[in-house]
Protein backbone atom coordinates (compact mmCIF):
# COMPACT_ATOMS: atom_id res chain seq x y z
CA UNK A 1 0.00 0.00 0.00
CA UNK A 2 1.26 3.59 -0.98
CA UNK A 3 2.45 6.00 1.79
CA UNK A 4 2.37 9.49 0.66
CA UNK A 5 4.52 11.68 3.28
CA UNK A 6 3.74 15.22 3.19
CA UNK A 7 6.09 17.28 5.18
CA UNK A 8 5.54 20.86 5.42
CA UNK A 9 8.09 23.23 6.85
CA UNK A 10 8.69 26.67 8.29
CA UNK A 11 12.04 28.12 9.63
CA UNK A 12 12.52 24.17 10.69
CA UNK A 13 16.19 24.23 8.96
CA UNK A 14 17.80 22.75 12.41
CA UNK A 15 15.08 19.84 12.09
CA UNK A 16 16.06 18.72 9.31
CA UNK A 17 18.74 16.73 8.74
CA UNK A 18 17.02 14.23 11.51
CA UNK A 19 13.92 14.11 9.70
CA UNK A 20 14.93 13.18 6.66
CA UNK A 21 17.59 11.00 7.39
CA UNK A 22 14.44 9.31 9.43
CA UNK A 23 12.44 9.42 5.90
CA UNK A 24 15.21 7.98 4.03
CA UNK A 25 15.52 5.01 6.63
CA UNK A 26 11.91 3.48 6.34
CA UNK A 27 11.36 0.03 5.98
CA UNK A 28 8.02 0.27 4.40
CA UNK A 29 9.07 -0.40 0.16
CA UNK A 30 6.35 2.15 -0.90
CA UNK A 31 6.64 5.32 -0.21
CA UNK A 32 5.95 9.14 -1.81
CA UNK A 33 7.60 11.99 -0.53
CA UNK A 34 6.46 15.37 -0.81
CA UNK A 35 7.90 18.13 0.79
CA UNK A 36 5.89 22.15 0.98
CA UNK A 37 8.00 24.95 2.35
CA UNK A 38 6.32 28.16 3.58
CA UNK A 39 7.96 30.71 2.82
CA UNK A 40 11.00 30.07 5.15
CA UNK A 41 14.18 32.36 5.68
CA UNK A 42 16.09 30.28 7.66
CA UNK A 43 17.72 28.47 4.88
CA UNK A 44 15.13 25.77 4.85
CA UNK A 45 13.94 26.17 0.98
CA UNK A 46 17.61 26.00 -0.40
CA UNK A 47 18.49 23.22 1.82
CA UNK A 48 15.53 21.22 0.65
CA UNK A 49 16.08 22.14 -2.88
CA UNK A 50 19.62 20.42 -2.65
CA UNK A 51 18.00 18.03 -1.01
CA UNK A 52 15.54 17.09 -3.74
CA UNK A 53 18.51 17.12 -6.16
CA UNK A 54 20.07 14.39 -4.73
CA UNK A 55 17.28 12.32 -4.23
CA UNK A 56 15.25 11.52 -7.28
CA UNK A 57 12.38 10.50 -5.25
CA UNK A 58 11.59 13.35 -2.98
CA UNK A 59 9.59 16.41 -4.41
CA UNK A 60 9.94 19.98 -3.40
CA UNK A 61 7.22 23.00 -3.70
CA UNK A 62 8.21 25.99 -2.81
CA UNK A 63 5.43 28.56 -1.59
CA UNK A 64 6.26 32.30 -1.54
CA UNK A 65 3.95 33.44 1.80
CA UNK A 66 3.21 30.81 4.56
CA UNK A 67 -0.12 29.22 3.79
CA UNK A 68 -0.31 27.60 7.60
CA UNK A 69 -0.12 24.17 8.42
CA UNK A 70 -3.66 23.13 6.96
CA UNK A 71 -2.92 25.35 3.52
CA UNK A 72 0.45 23.75 3.25
CA UNK A 73 -0.86 20.37 3.77
CA UNK A 74 -3.71 20.51 1.68
CA UNK A 75 -1.57 21.47 -1.24
CA UNK A 76 0.60 18.32 -1.19
CA UNK A 77 -2.68 16.39 -0.67
CA UNK A 78 -4.06 17.30 -4.00
CA UNK A 79 -0.75 16.49 -5.61
CA UNK A 80 -0.27 12.82 -4.31
CA UNK A 81 -1.44 9.91 -5.37
CA UNK A 82 -1.19 6.93 -2.20
CA UNK A 83 -4.03 5.59 -0.56
CA UNK A 84 -2.19 6.38 2.83
CA UNK A 85 -0.86 9.89 3.65
CA UNK A 86 0.95 10.82 6.44
CA UNK A 87 1.17 14.68 7.31
CA UNK A 88 4.62 14.90 9.16
CA UNK A 89 5.78 18.00 11.49
CA UNK A 90 9.36 19.04 10.55
CA UNK A 91 10.42 18.30 13.85
CA UNK A 92 9.66 14.77 14.30
CA UNK A 93 11.79 11.57 13.87
CA UNK A 94 10.35 8.37 12.44
CA UNK A 95 11.34 5.02 13.81
CA UNK A 96 12.75 2.61 10.72
CA UNK A 97 9.34 0.71 11.02
CA UNK A 98 7.06 3.20 11.43
CA UNK A 99 5.17 3.39 8.60
CA UNK A 100 5.47 -0.05 7.85
CA UNK A 101 3.86 -0.76 11.41
CA UNK A 102 1.21 2.04 10.66
CA UNK A 103 0.21 0.21 7.62
CA UNK A 104 -0.16 -2.47 9.71
CA UNK A 105 -2.77 -0.87 11.84
CA UNK A 106 -5.37 -0.14 8.60
CA UNK A 107 -5.00 -4.09 7.30
CA UNK A 108 -8.22 -5.72 8.09
CA UNK A 109 -10.94 -2.82 8.95
CA UNK A 110 -11.67 -0.72 6.06
CA UNK A 111 -13.18 2.09 8.35
CA UNK A 112 -9.78 2.57 10.26
CA UNK A 113 -9.72 6.09 8.97
CA UNK A 114 -6.40 6.79 10.87
CA UNK A 115 -3.59 5.49 13.06
CA UNK A 116 -1.88 7.07 15.52
CA UNK A 117 1.64 5.69 16.45
CA UNK A 118 3.69 6.13 19.93
CA UNK A 119 4.92 9.82 20.03
CA UNK A 120 7.99 10.43 22.11
CA UNK A 121 9.22 13.93 23.28
CA UNK A 122 12.84 14.93 21.80
CA UNK A 123 14.89 17.61 22.94
CA UNK A 124 15.84 21.20 20.81
CA UNK A 125 18.82 19.37 20.24
CA UNK A 126 17.47 16.16 18.59
CA UNK A 127 17.70 14.03 21.84
CA UNK A 128 15.18 11.27 21.92
CA UNK A 129 13.54 10.71 25.25
CA UNK A 130 11.08 8.50 26.77
CA UNK A 131 8.35 11.17 28.22
CA UNK A 132 5.93 10.55 26.29
CA UNK A 133 3.87 13.19 23.48
CA UNK A 134 0.81 12.30 22.55
CA UNK A 135 -0.85 8.62 22.34
CA UNK A 136 -3.83 10.32 20.52
CA UNK A 137 -6.95 12.51 20.98
CA UNK A 138 -9.07 12.32 24.13
CA UNK A 139 -11.99 15.01 24.48
CA UNK A 140 -13.56 15.36 27.94
CA UNK A 141 -17.44 16.63 28.40
CA UNK A 142 -16.80 20.43 28.65
CA UNK A 143 -14.63 19.85 25.38
CA UNK A 144 -11.61 20.02 26.21
CA UNK A 145 -8.95 18.38 24.12
CA UNK A 146 -5.83 16.86 25.19
CA UNK A 147 -2.99 14.26 24.13
CA UNK A 148 -3.04 11.02 25.91
CA UNK A 149 -0.93 10.31 28.25
CA UNK A 150 1.55 13.63 27.46
CA UNK A 151 3.93 14.40 29.74
CA UNK A 152 4.36 10.63 31.34
CA UNK A 153 6.62 7.67 31.25
CA UNK A 154 2.86 6.10 28.89
CA UNK A 155 2.82 3.26 32.46
CA UNK A 156 -0.79 3.51 32.17
CA UNK A 157 -1.36 3.21 28.16
CA UNK A 158 -2.55 -0.19 26.70
CA UNK A 159 0.52 -1.86 25.14
CA UNK A 160 -1.34 -3.40 22.52
CA UNK A 161 -3.52 -1.86 19.29
CA UNK A 162 -6.99 -0.37 20.43
CA UNK A 163 -8.83 3.00 19.44
CA UNK A 164 -8.89 6.32 20.01
CA UNK A 165 -11.06 9.43 19.61
CA UNK A 166 -8.53 10.35 16.81
CA UNK A 167 -4.87 11.00 15.62
CA UNK A 168 -2.85 13.46 16.99
CA UNK A 169 -0.71 16.20 14.46
CA UNK A 170 3.32 15.07 15.03
CA UNK A 171 2.85 12.45 12.01
CA UNK A 172 -0.84 10.91 11.89
CA UNK A 173 -1.39 8.53 9.20
CA UNK A 174 -4.59 8.61 7.29
CA UNK A 175 -6.50 6.62 4.43
CA UNK A 176 -7.49 9.16 1.55
CA UNK A 177 -10.85 7.65 1.00
CA UNK A 178 -11.85 9.26 4.59
CA UNK A 179 -10.21 12.33 3.69
CA UNK A 180 -12.06 12.66 0.69
CA UNK A 181 -15.09 11.54 2.39
CA UNK A 182 -14.82 14.32 5.63
CA UNK A 183 -12.96 17.36 3.10
CA UNK A 184 -14.94 20.51 2.59
CA UNK A 185 -14.89 22.63 -0.54
CA UNK A 186 -12.22 25.39 -0.82
CA UNK A 187 -10.91 28.30 -2.39
CA UNK A 188 -8.31 26.38 -3.57
CA UNK A 189 -9.32 22.88 -3.43
CA UNK A 190 -10.41 20.47 -1.22
CA UNK A 191 -10.16 21.05 2.89
CA UNK A 192 -8.99 18.28 4.30
CA UNK A 193 -7.57 20.41 7.01
CA UNK A 194 -9.29 23.70 7.59
CA UNK A 195 -7.71 26.39 6.54
CA UNK A 196 -9.64 29.32 8.79
CA UNK A 197 -7.62 27.32 11.22
CA UNK A 198 -4.54 28.44 9.47
CA UNK A 199 -2.54 26.21 12.00
CA UNK A 200 -3.54 24.75 15.56
CA UNK A 201 -6.28 22.20 16.76
CA UNK A 202 -7.09 21.66 13.01
CA UNK A 203 -6.12 17.93 13.38
CA UNK A 204 -8.96 18.09 16.59
CA UNK A 205 -11.08 19.20 14.00
CA UNK A 206 -10.61 16.75 11.53
CA UNK A 207 -10.82 13.95 14.20
CA UNK A 208 -13.95 15.09 15.24
CA UNK A 209 -15.72 15.12 11.45
CA UNK A 210 -13.86 11.48 10.86
CA UNK A 211 -16.06 10.28 13.77
CA UNK A 212 -19.16 12.06 12.96
CA UNK A 213 -19.01 10.19 9.49
CA UNK A 214 -18.53 6.84 11.10
CA UNK A 215 -14.77 6.36 10.40
CA UNK A 216 -12.35 4.53 13.40
CA UNK A 217 -9.06 5.64 14.51
CA UNK A 218 -7.02 3.34 15.82
CA UNK A 219 -3.39 3.92 18.20
CA UNK A 220 -0.22 1.56 17.48
CA UNK A 221 1.70 1.43 19.96
CA UNK A 222 4.80 -0.30 18.13
CA UNK A 223 4.71 2.96 15.46
CA UNK A 224 7.45 4.90 17.11
CA UNK A 225 8.31 8.76 16.57
CA UNK A 226 9.78 11.39 18.50
CA UNK A 227 8.47 14.83 18.72
CA UNK A 228 10.60 18.20 19.71
CA UNK A 229 7.07 19.55 20.64
CA UNK A 230 8.09 23.29 22.14
CA UNK A 231 4.48 24.00 23.73
CA UNK A 232 1.91 21.00 25.22
CA UNK A 233 -1.29 21.76 26.74
CA UNK A 234 -0.27 20.10 30.86
CA UNK A 235 -3.30 17.66 31.10
CA UNK A 236 -2.84 17.99 34.46
CA UNK A 237 -1.17 20.04 37.11
CA UNK A 238 -3.57 22.56 38.60
CA UNK A 239 -4.04 26.29 37.61
CA UNK A 240 -0.27 27.64 38.34
CA UNK A 241 1.21 25.05 36.02
CA UNK A 242 -1.67 26.16 33.48
CA UNK A 243 -0.94 29.74 34.30
CA UNK A 244 3.02 29.01 33.36
CA UNK A 245 1.90 27.40 30.05
CA UNK A 246 -0.17 30.03 28.93
CA UNK A 247 2.42 32.66 30.03
CA UNK A 248 5.25 30.82 27.81
CA UNK A 249 2.81 30.70 24.70
CA UNK A 250 3.22 33.22 22.26
CA UNK A 251 0.69 35.61 21.80
CA UNK A 252 -0.45 34.67 18.51
CA UNK A 253 -0.76 30.80 18.81
CA UNK A 254 -2.82 32.07 22.03
CA UNK A 255 -5.43 33.75 20.03
CA UNK A 256 -5.35 30.74 17.45
CA UNK A 257 -5.80 28.00 19.80
CA UNK A 258 -8.44 30.20 21.62
CA UNK A 259 -10.30 31.13 18.43
CA UNK A 260 -9.91 27.59 16.55
CA UNK A 261 -11.56 25.28 19.58
CA UNK A 262 -14.80 27.43 19.52
CA UNK A 263 -14.92 27.83 15.97
CA UNK A 264 -14.52 23.89 16.23
CA UNK A 265 -17.40 23.61 18.42
CA UNK A 266 -20.07 26.12 16.06
CA UNK A 267 -18.67 23.06 13.39
CA UNK A 268 -18.77 20.18 14.55
CA UNK A 269 -20.79 19.91 17.99
CA UNK A 270 -24.51 18.01 18.25
CA UNK A 271 -26.92 20.65 19.69
CA UNK A 272 -28.45 17.47 21.88
CA UNK A 273 -24.53 16.70 23.60
CA UNK A 274 -24.08 20.76 23.16
CA UNK A 275 -26.72 20.92 26.03
CA UNK A 276 -26.92 17.79 27.54
CA UNK A 277 -23.56 19.40 28.67
CA UNK A 278 -24.38 22.76 28.70
CA UNK A 279 -23.11 23.12 32.45
CA UNK A 280 -19.60 21.86 32.19
CA UNK A 281 -18.78 23.48 28.83
CA UNK A 282 -20.30 27.30 29.90
CA UNK A 283 -18.24 26.80 33.36
CA UNK A 284 -15.14 26.07 30.82
CA UNK A 285 -15.48 29.12 28.77
CA UNK A 286 -16.46 31.22 31.80
CA UNK A 287 -13.31 30.63 33.72
CA UNK A 288 -11.50 31.31 30.02
CA UNK A 289 -12.75 34.15 29.56
CA UNK A 290 -12.02 35.69 32.95
CA UNK A 291 -8.13 34.61 32.77
CA UNK A 292 -8.25 35.87 29.08
CA UNK A 293 -9.47 39.35 30.67
CA UNK A 294 -7.28 39.07 33.68
CA UNK A 295 -4.03 37.75 32.61
CA UNK A 296 -4.06 38.58 29.29
CA UNK A 297 -6.53 41.25 28.07
CA UNK A 298 -4.85 42.08 24.78
CA UNK A 299 -6.17 38.39 23.38
CA UNK A 300 -9.49 39.35 23.55
CA UNK A 301 -9.46 40.54 20.19
CA UNK A 302 -9.64 36.73 19.44
CA UNK A 303 -13.42 36.97 20.10
CA UNK A 304 -13.63 38.97 17.28
CA UNK A 305 -12.19 36.76 14.97
CA UNK A 306 -14.16 34.26 16.15
CA UNK A 307 -17.37 35.61 15.19
CA UNK A 308 -15.59 37.02 12.06
CA UNK A 309 -15.84 33.70 11.35
CA UNK A 310 -18.84 31.77 12.78
CA UNK A 311 -20.40 32.00 9.20
CA UNK A 312 -18.49 30.09 7.09
CA UNK A 313 -18.36 27.63 9.93
CA UNK A 314 -22.04 27.19 9.32
CA UNK A 315 -21.79 26.73 6.05
CA UNK A 316 -19.02 23.71 6.39
CA UNK A 317 -21.38 22.69 9.09
CA UNK A 318 -24.68 22.54 6.65
CA UNK A 319 -22.20 20.69 4.46
CA UNK A 320 -20.64 17.91 6.55
CA UNK A 321 -24.35 17.06 7.88
CA UNK A 322 -24.67 15.30 4.63
CA UNK A 323 -21.67 13.07 5.45
CA UNK A 324 -23.10 12.84 9.29
CA UNK A 325 -23.16 8.71 9.63
CA UNK A 326 -23.52 8.94 13.79
CA UNK A 327 -25.77 9.39 16.05
CA UNK A 328 -25.00 11.73 19.54
CA UNK A 329 -25.26 8.41 21.72
CA UNK A 330 -22.15 6.57 19.66
CA UNK A 331 -20.03 10.11 19.56
CA UNK A 332 -21.03 10.05 23.29
CA UNK A 333 -19.04 7.55 24.70
CA UNK A 334 -15.59 9.03 23.73
CA UNK A 335 -16.47 11.91 26.00
CA UNK A 336 -14.72 11.92 29.38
Amino acid sequence: MRVSVSLVTYNGRHWLDLCLASLLAQTHPDLEIVALDNGSTDGTAEYLADFAACHPGFRLLLEPANLGFAGGHNRVIAQTSGALVCLLNQDVILDPSFLAEAVAGFTGSPTVSAVQGRVYRMTPEGRKSEILDTAGLEMYRNRRVVSRGQGTGGSELPDQPGEVLGADGPCPVYRRSALDDVACPGRLGPEYLDEDFFAYKEDVDLAWRLRLAGWDAVYVPSALAWHGRSLSEPSRGGLQRYIRHRRAMPAGLRRTSWRNHRLMLVKNDSPGLFFRDFIPIAWREVRSAAFMAVVHPADLVAIAGFVRLIPRMLRKRRHLRSRQRVGDARFSAWLR
